[in-house]
């Protein structure tokens, strides 16, 4: 089902502007913090974002060419411009890809998956931001779809787990999920300082009530090394021939097993 441009553009605009609220702000501040150190451990040439909004989030990392996809064409902006179900890279061709609540925000999730796993190189990462519908957040969604009078309206909020399982089908290793974000969703900068020391336990113990994930996952590589399948045993040897002679038979030779 094809998707209207002017929606996107309009979507990508509201996104931008609530980021620049104090409630956004803090929302910001937390994935930054999550993602540091995710991003610091993670090396290679190339790094693809892709976000819902004009933002970039992949500064820590020591990947020298990072660069974002934008969905829509602003004017006075460059950068590259696609949809980010259909990605205009060779496949295999960057070593990490970082989605910022976009799948939060995509018509087709399954298919921005697969998009992503293709232009990963085998063994490249794969880090994924998303809101997280078991939360005071996820609750505050609810509401705010019923409004339909703010960028949280149109959002499809999937839970770590969901997520998780996709990509174990997509052959990816799931190696870390961190929470984050745990202050009530209020747009207040006092309310914002006081909700978030008292969530500082929480964020500690990772529970998974925060209003924000990070899904750090591998793309799995096939084995490139030949399996050959082991000798079977032979009981019982005839005194005076060799092993190859018992009883007439001949072994079964071994022969390579290589996987496609």
């Amino acid at each position: 089902m094809a998707t209207n441009p002017e929606i996107d553009r309009q979507q990508f605009s509201d996104m931008s502007a609530w980021l620049e609220t104090p409630l956004g702000q803090a929302l910001l501040g937390a994935e930054h913090g999550l993602l540091e150190q995710m991003l610091n451990r993670r090396f290679g040439y190339h790094l693809l974002q892709l976000s819902c909004a004009d933002v970039s989030i992949h500064d820590d990392s020591p990947i020298g060419h990072k660069f974002c996809l934008r969905p829509v064409a602003e004017a006075g902006k460059g950068g590259l411009v696609a949809r980010p179900e259909a990605i205009p890279l060779a496949s295999e061709s960057v070593d990490m890809v970082l989605l910022h609540h976009v799948l939060d925000y995509s018509s087709h999730p399954h298919q921005l998956l697969r998009e992503a796993d293709r232009v990963l190189i085998a063994g490249g990462n794969l880090l994924i931001v998303g809101f997280n519908p078991f939360s005071t957040w996820g609750i505050r969604h609810k509401f705010s779809r019923r409004k339909q009078k703010s960028p949280w309206s149109t959002a499809n909020l999937l839970s770590s787990m969901r997520l998780s399982d996709w990509l174990k089908l997509l052959d990816f290793k799931v190696e870390q999920v961190h929470y984050g974000l745990y202050s009530m969703p209020i747009n207040s900068p006092r309310f914002i300082r006081y909700s978030s020391f008292m969530g500082k336990l929480a964020q500690r113990l990772n529970w998974p009530t925060g209003g924000i994930y990070v899904i750090s996952a591998r793309k799995q590589a096939l084995p490139m090394t030949p399996i050959r399948e082991p000798w079977k045993a032979i009981s019982n040897p005839v005194r005076g021939l060799t092993l190859g002679d018992k009883a007439g038979v001949t072994p079964s030779q071994p022969h390579n097993k290589t996987l496609h």
